[in-house]
């Protein structure tokens, strides 16, 4: 079974791929009316905002999560030391 963030990633995902659908779908629709008016303007403004929602989503869901890094070393490892350089 998958865990919370795995799922939530390719539902994201899914979702990204609807709006960029979505916007042109929107975009070939508000091209088509037959009569233009206030709308028309509305539907072809949208498309672009609709577009760039889901290509934003869809970034974030592929980017790599980041790694928290230990402030403090686990219990057991040892600490980094320069190596003493001596010449004789």
């Amino acid at each position: 079974m998958k865990n919370s963030l795995a799922m939530l990633r390719e539902t994201s995902s899914f979702i990204a791929g609807l709006l960029i659908g979505l916007s042109m779908v929107v975009l070939v629709f508000a091209m088509t009316v037959a009569n233009p008016g206030h709308w028309q303007a509305l539907w072809v403004l949208a498309a672009p905002v609709i577009l760039a929602l889901g290509l934003t989503l869809r970034v974030l869901g592929n980017a790599k999560p980041r790694r928290r890094r230990a402030t403090q070393p686990e219990f057991g490892a040892l600490p980094i030391k320069l190596m003493d350089l001596s010449h004789e």
